[in-house]
């Protein structure tokens, strides 16, 4: 359900989509009312009353675009969640994907820089930072900048040093990241040799050759449509050999790429490309 004081339909949902696509972002293939709920966050947020004010704002404001990509989309809720998927990425998948030279770690999911710091951490943890190669996605430039100073919500702070702790991580969280005021700074030479890919909605810049590709809690979001079109995206840019990993509550079951796959870890959603 949504916490919105406003609600709008289908008929307005499919009119906002319509705006968004003659500005060149495509939302026809998000699953409708995922994306309906996420309007009426963005409407709610800025008082903008209905969907035709927020069609206004779109079309007579570049800034607000980018603020509406940045509102729009779900940010990642927590570092490290689901911490047993952490520990299996670190003790299971790492030891295979560090037998490549530098291999490519893919972070395709649109993030708010949770899982990215998340990442980081876990490989410096085992001195792997500096031997791997790290792309991430982001959709809007506000959330860009934001990660790469390394500000993340300060109001996730507990779970996410409970996570760390449930993960059974080898530091002191708090060394980490420091506290400005009510801000939270995590250390930007984490993420220093990352490269950042821009995206708009269906993925199309890729990195080629990916060891492993992070892919979590997006295809909810998504239609069936989208849902294959970027799975085969995503599984064109893993080496044979490579790994997927996608959230708890979602599956390569019944997709057109789930013949291109064995089940690794069917607990923690990790998925290895079959080598023939």
């Amino acid at each position: 359900m949504s916490n919105s004081k406003y609600e709008i339909g289908i008929v307005d949902t499919r009119a906002v989509i319509k705006a968004l696509s003659g500005i060149g972002y495509d939302f026809r293939d998000y699953a409708l009312t995922a994306f309906k709920h996420r309007l009426e966050h963005v409407i709610s947020l800025h008082a903008l009353k209905n969907a035709d004010g927020l069609i206004a704002k779109l079309l007579s404001s570049p800034d607000f675009v980018d603020q509406f990509l940045y509102d729009v989309i779900p940010a990642t809720t927590e570092m490290f969640r689901d911490p047993s998927f952490w520990r299996a990425l670190r003790d299971e998948v790492l030891p295979e994907v560090m037998k490549s030279v530098r291999p490519k770690i893919w972070l395709a999911a649109l993030d708010s820089g949770e899982e990215l710091f998340s990442i980081a951490i876990a490989l410096k943890e085992h001195d792997l930072l500096n031997q791997v190669q790290i792309f991430a996605n982001y959709n809007s430039d506000k959330r860009l900048a934001q990660i790469k100073a390394g500000l993340l919500d300060p109001r996730n702070m507990e779970n996410n040093e409970a996570n760390y702790l449930r993960m059974s991580g080898h530091n002191s969280f708090g060394s980490y990241y420091t506290t400005k005021g009510h801000a939270v700074v995590f250390d930007p030479e984490l993420i220093q040799n990352v490269t950042f890919l821009k995206q708009k909605t269906a993925i199309t810049e890729t990195t080629g050759a990916a060891k492993l590709i992070l892919f979590r809690n997006r295809t909810i979001y998504q239609n069936h449509f989208l849902q294959e079109r970027n799975l085969q995206t995503l599984t064109n840019s893993l080496v044979p050999g490579g790994f997927l990993a996608l959230g708890i509550k979602e599956t390569l079951e019944n997709t057109n790429t789930s013949n291109k796959f064995i089940v690794f870890n069917e607990n923690e959603k990790l998925y290895k490309r079959k080598t023939m």
